[in-house]
């Protein structure tokens, strides 16, 4: 019974133009912010130099060579040619430079840039320093030990928190944005559903086929199923973006990315359960939403906690508020994305959540079926939970 009023729900409002507009616009705008990024942002590739070198390549130089644009972030392609051939690539610009190896000496048609010079003369002291390693009668784990000696071990004192998150409190936020006008929109939908079920008086009709909590977890699950289908389509729409937009991206923000569906697919059952009950405190249209204020009051104030503790995740506020049922839909995503929340408070954090919404379903399909055919004035939350049975 519960899948066929799920069914009923889903047939209706995935149908809706309303539905598919919605989730157009919104997938269309997350899109259009990575390709807004990566306009602005500009090519931040790493410069390219083409490099010709004449005679025999020493051993060593070209491995240097590399070690040396790679600590400079830059790109160095290195070919082999004649003399004649090289210099007139550098020349016409084909070219950036080139080495010859015989008379030891750096061609370039103007002054070279900086890097690639200093790439260069890195990889060339290094041959030449392994030749005359070799030339002294040292061997291979010789001339390493005195060409590649070991650095200097790290050891902090006072480690400071990463603050390499940017990019993952930003999707967290936008992932909290995203959930918060979801709930808003879908859970609302649920109330103005059992709303006019109630004043029409079709629910009287579906009473007679479906228990009051059947069709109080049909409804929910089942605009909960539609609701999920927009929010995932923006998160896929978001990965996308971000590939787009050419951010590096944390890997915690891949971890914390896919998590955000399950934190909203369980956030949502728990608040849309509230605002279905909530409606079948009212019989009209007009008492709905100051029968569900309470409820909008406290998700909007997680909400608000996302902003408030958002820059501070390590805090003890933020650890302990990431873990309470209302909070933790909107702000553990955002830890999760920036790595500040252990495993500890992870799991914690959707046990709690999952046994609250769990015991929130046991006790809406308990006072359901009391209250869904109360006629009349609105019936306050302290009246509802404590109404016997008729």
């Amino acid at each position: 019974m519960i899948r066929l009023v799920m069914s009923r729900e889903i047939r209706q409002r995935v149908r809706s133009r309303g539905f598919r507009i919605t989730t157009a616009l919104i997938c269309l705008g997350v899109l259009g912010a990575g390709v807004l990024h990566r306009a602005l942002s500009g090519d931040d590739s790493q410069p390219r130099y083409d490099v010709a070198l004449i005679g025999a390549t020493p051993a060593g130089f070209t491995e240097a060579v590399a070690a040396a644009a790679h600590t400079l972030s830059i790109d160095i392609r290195i070919t082999t040619a004649a003399h004649d051939v090289a210099v007139a690539a550098v020349r016409s610009g084909a070219d950036d430079a080139a080495v010859d190896i015989a008379s030891g000496s750096l061609i370039s048609k103007s002054a070279p840039p900086d890097d690639l010079a200093a790439a260069l003369q890195a990889g060339w002291r290094s041959a030449r320093s392994r030749e005359a390693a070799h030339a002294a009668g040292l061997d291979d784990s010789q001339i390493t030990a005195v060409l590649a000696p070991n650095g200097l071990q790290s050891s902090v004192l006072e480690p400071s928190k990463p603050h390499d998150d940017d990019v993952g409190r930003l999707v967290g936020s936008a992932a909290a944005v995203l959930l918060f006008i979801s709930i808003n929109a879908f859970g609302g939908m649920v109330l103005t559903g059992v709303v006019e079920e109630k004043s029409t008086g079709v629910v009287e009709v579906l009473l007679a086929h479906v228990r009051a909590h059947q069709l109080l977890a049909g409804k929910v699950f089942g605009i909960g199923v539609v609701a999920m289908i927009q929010f995932g389509a923006a998160i896929i729409t978001g990965v996308v973006a971000l590939r787009i937009s050419g951010t590096t991206v944390p890997s915690s923000v891949w971890f914390g990315l896919p998590t955000t569906i399950a934190w909203f697919v369980v956030g949502f059952v728990l608040y849309s359960t509230l605002f279905a009950l909530a409606g079948s405190f009212v019989s009209r249209q007009e008492d709905a939403q100051s029968a569900a204020a309470p409820i909008s009051m406290v998700f909007t104030a997680a909400y608000l906690t996302v902003f408030a503790l958002g820059g501070a995740p390590y805090s003890t506020a933020a650890r302990i508020v990431s873990v309470l049922p209302p909070f933790a839909p909107l702000l553990m995503p955002l830890r999760i994305s920036i790595g500040a929340a252990s495993v500890f408070e992870i799991v914690l954090s959707a046990v709690l959540l999952l046994v609250a919404t769990l015991g929130m379903l046991r006790l809406a399909g308990a006072v359901y079926g009391r209250t869904l055919l109360h006629r009349g004035a609105r019936l306050r939350w302290k009246q509802a939970l404590t109404m016997k049975s008729s």
